[in-house]
């Protein structure tokens, strides 16, 4: 399997990042962070490109990890990318955790994957269906 899959959504990506954001809260996932890769490159004077990273987790889903693999810290919270795709769309991009996580967290992985896939699907349905 790849290390990033790819749900193409047929809307434009601040309207995608904003339905993240609201799914994320209806699930009561805490949100730590969204950065607007293009923002930051164009206030530094560089070509921007329509990107965002969206950063957020459990504390409790998180501490499971740890407790089996303290240094997948590096690895944590989980995140989700927001890009620009061809004809005004866009793309959520998602990291299969069983390429960052294995041996005894690998279950947990799958879980995370799992959530992952589950958020970028539902809003991909909710915005395009």
């Amino acid at each position: 399997m790849p290390t990033y899959e790819r749900v193409r959504v047929a809307a434009p990506p601040a309207a995608v990042v904003e339905e993240l954001r609201a799914a994320l809260a209806a699930r009561g996932i805490k949100e730590y962070v969204v950065v607007d890769h293009g923002h930051d490159m164009a206030a530094a004077g560089a070509p921007a490109f329509e990107a965002w990273t969206l950063i957020f987790g459990s504390p409790a889903a998180g501490a499971r990890i740890l407790a089996l693999d303290l240094e997948a810290a590096v690895d944590l919270p989980l995140r989700l990318a927001v890009i620009a795709a061809d004809g005004g769309a866009s793309e959520i991009v998602l990291r299969d955790m069983s390429s960052l996580l294995d041996g005894a967290a690998a279950p947990l992985a799958d879980q995370f994957t799992g959530v992952l896939r589950g958020l970028a699907e539902g809003v991909r349905d909710r915005l395009t269906g």
